[in-house]
C-alpha cells in the first residue's frame, strides 16, 4: 500500500510524459537521454517504494541503452534505412508507452483508495463544519495537534465516527491527516 505521498510523487512523474513526447515531435537531439532520464527517476522511485516494477522499468532501460550499443530491439521496425537515431528513437517511444502502461496499471488500486478515502473526507468534513466541529482552518505552531484535535472529535461523533475508520483503513492515521488537512485548507472561506 503506497502512501500518498509517494503515490504522488510516482504520478508526477508520469506526468511529464507529455513534455517528453513533445520533445521528440519537435525533434530534439536530448530527447532520447530524456528518457533515460526519465526512466532511471522512475526505477528509483518505484525501487525506494519496494514495487516490483522496478525492475520493467530497468528492463526497458536496459533496452534503450542496448540500442546505444548498436542493437535494434525486437519489435521495432521500420520503412526505409533505420538509422542507429531512428532505433533509438523508436526504442525510446517504446518504452514510454510500455512503462507508462504498467506503471499506470500498478498504481491503479492504490489511485482508487485514495480517490475514495478523499472523497468520504470531503464528505467527513462537509458534515463536521455543519455539527460545528470544525470552526477554523488549522493555523500557527500547533497546526498538527490542531488537525489531530479534529480528526479525534470527528472520531467521537456517533454519525462521523464509520467514516473516520472508513478512511482510516483506507489510507492509515497519518495520510487520514493528510486528507483532513488538504480538504480543510482547500475550500475557501
Amino acid at each position: 500500500m503506497l502512501r500518498i505521498i509517494n503515490l504522488e510523487e510516482i504520478q508526477n512523474l508520469l506526468l511529464r510524459v507529455p513534455a517528453i513526447v513533445e520533445q521528440n515531435e519537435q525533434r530534439d537531439p536530448r530527447f532520447v537521454p530524456t528518457v533515460k532520464t526519465w526512466l532511471t527517476q522512475l526505477e528509483a522511485v518505484l525501487k525506494n517504494n519496494h514495487l516490483p516494477a522496478a525492475a520493467n522499468v530497468a528492463a526497458s532501460r536496459g533496452n534503450l541503452i542496448s540500442t546505444e550499443q548498436g542493437s535494434i530491439p525486437a519489435g521495432i521496425t521500420f520503412n526505409g534505412h533505420a538509422t542507429k537515431r531512428k532505433v533509438q528513437q523508436a526504442t525510446a517511444n517504446q518504452c514510454i508507452s510500455q512503462t507508462v502502461e504498467m506503471i499506470s496499471n500498478t498504481i491503479q488500486n492504490d489511485a482508487e483508495r485514495v480517490g475514495e478515502a478523499q472523497r468520504i473526507t470531503r464528505q467527513l468534513v462537509s458534515i463536521a463544519k455543519s455539527k460545528g466541529l470544525v470552526t477554523e482552518k488549522p493555523h500557527g505552531k500547533n497546526y498538527t495537534a490542531m488537525l489531530k484535535s479534529i480528526w479525534t472529535n470527528m472520531s467521537k461523533d456517533q454519525v462521523l465516527a464509520q467514516g473516520v475508520v472508513s478512511v482510516e483503513g483506507l489510507v492509515g492515521p497519518n495520510d487520514a491527516l493528510l486528507l483532513l488537512d488538504r480538504t480543510i485548507t482547500a475550500d475557501k472561506e
